[in-house]
């Protein structure tokens, strides 16, 4: 029988109260209809979502999804599916997020109906897609995956993860990138792991541009490459790998890991975030057993690249 689950937003961002009143009024992006009616994600752990708008009012955020995302038409609905609806009465309570997601329950078809107040600009809008994004996370967690903290680069068609806290280079080490390197995804990355236990990565969006119109840029989140490295950025005047040992890589990915989850940790009940946090940390542990990972001191203008690629 299928499964249902409801929540809504409008959780603002702690960075709300700083913005200017040109990022409240800019033209928010992707407001024509949605089309077609479901949009699918199929990631390489083989988990299925689909998103649509349950009514009129969620056909921004239904649309903003898709578009971001690159996502394909789907004919219907899939094991996952997300459900979006602006229609909460002024002042409504606002319900926690379903984050509890566990994709090994059943068979099921699940339905997690989203219903939010009307989004009245961009703000709004970052919002919801930052919270929305957090679904798919913890149903990834709950296969042994991770939505982490950090950039995605390509090379050779393997994959690797600049991470580190905000403000460490992630976004600038990643434009520094030159041919045939690529840059999938500049602050965070969704990693999934297969039945046959390899570690795949998808690139996730910057839901932060959002805040000012967005203007086009999209991410191809279903196109998903192997990780074959993680390095853990660290500001410094030389370029230098160092190898970590397990439970070093394990303790520095954990807050990294922590970080998409921030906007909740003040609000949402305490007993459920320990059984996230702890799953989460037993996502990494395995990881970092299977991933080697490294520190990378990053100066401001050296051939980093040329480090990384001498010990791949």
């Amino acid at each position: 029988m299928p499964r249902h689950a409801d929540c809504c937003g409008n959780r603002h961002l702690p960075s709300a109260k700083l913005l200017s009143k040109a990022s409240r009024s800019a033209p928010m992006p992707f407001m024509e209809p949605l089309s077609p009616a479901y949009a699918g994600l199929l990631l390489a752990d083989g988990t299925a979502w689909t998103f649509f708008a349950g009514d009129e009012t969620g056909m921004p955020l239904a649309r903003a999804l898709a578009s971001a995302m690159r996502l394909s038409p789907a004919s219907g609905p899939a094991p996952w599916n997300l459900s979006l609806s602006g229609d909460l009465p002024p002042g409504a309570r606002q319900p926690e997020l379903p984050l509890i997601l566990d994709r090994k329950a059943d068979t099921a078809v699940t339905t997690i109906t989203c219903q939010f107040l009307r989004i009245c600009n961009n703000i709004d809008l970052t919002d919801q897609l930052m919270e929305l994004g957090l679904l798919v996370g913890s149903s990834v967690e709950s296969g042994g995956g991770l939505l982490l903290h950090g950039a995605l680069a390509e090379k050779d068609g393997q994959g690797i993860l600049l991470a580190g806290p905000s403000d460490v280079g992630k976004t600038t080490a990643s434009r520094r990138l030159p041919p045939p390197w690529r840059s999938r995804s500049d602050d965070c990355t969704l990693i999934v792991r297969d039945q046959g236990g390899r570690y795949l990565a998808h690139p996730w969006p910057t839901w932060s541009t959002f805040l000012e119109g967005n203007r086009g840029q999209s991410w191809d989140v279903q196109n998903s490459v192997p990780l074959r490295a993680i390095f853990l950025l660290a500001q410094s005047s030389t370029d230098q790998v160092a190898p970590l040992r397990p439970g070093e890589a394990a303790c520095m990915l954990y807050e990294i890991a922590e970080q998409p989850w921030y906007g909740l940790n003040s609000e949402y009940d305490k007993t459920k975030l320990q059984i996230l946090r702890t799953r989460r940390f037993a996502n990494i542990c395995q990881l970092v057993r299977t991933i080697p990972a490294s520190a990378l001191h990053l100066s401001r203008d050296g051939a980093f690249w040329e480090q990384i690629e001498q010990v791949l």
